[in-house]
């Protein structure tokens, strides 16, 4: 409800209604909207990364490749919607701000584990700053999301055999320089 509506927006009693519980049951589990608000982007975030790519066993650049193809689908956008709310919500009231980049932090850790092991493997230049491929990897999840969203409807998203290949060619791009 919060990335549909907004946290604005979104009401305890639409949030119950919507979950089959009275805004007893709600009031009962979080003293505020705002303490379920910031307990659903905690939980949303620790998931995120978990449900795609945590737990699968594979290569970091499996792992990269896979980060980059779910860019463009929407599979995933009720989650993305509640991120872009916790991110806006989290700019315009200092006191969110903590709780989201808290958030975003746990998300970075994950990537960042990818990136080393990318490191280990060949995969990533270890010239490269890991901060800084995190960085790049938050900003391209967000921002792409952003674009989608307001893009025309009757401009398409890229198919995925114009989209893999441009994303294999950025992670091929983070491979350490080739020795002369």
């Amino acid at each position: 409800m919060f990335g549909e509506r907004g946290y604005e927006a979104a009401t305890v009693a639409e949030i119950a209604r919507s979950c089959d519980l009275t805004t007893g049951a709600i009031y009962a589990r979080w003293a505020s909207k705002r303490e379920m608000f910031m307990a659903t982007v905690e939980h949303a975030s620790s998931q995120r990364m978990l449900l795609l790519i945590k737990n699968l066993d594979a290569t970091a650049e499996a792992k990269l490749a896979l980060l980059g193809s779910n860019l463009i689908t929407d599979s995933r956008d009720r989650t993305r919607n509640l991120w872009i709310e916790a991110c806006v919500s989290g700019s315009r009231d200092e006191s969110l701000h903590g709780s989201i980049a808290h958030a975003q932090e746990t998300e970075a850790v994950e990537l960042a584990e990818i990136v080393e092991a990318g490191k280990a493997e060949g995969v990533v230049d270890p010239s490269l700053s890991t901060d800084a491929v995190v960085f790049l990897c938050q900003s391209l999840g967000l921002g792409t999301y952003l674009a989608l969203r307001c893009q025309l409807p009757d401009r398409p998203r890229p198919a995925d055999d114009d989209w893999n290949p441009l994303v294999a060619r950025l992670i091929d791009s983070l491979r350490p320089p080739a020795s002369d």
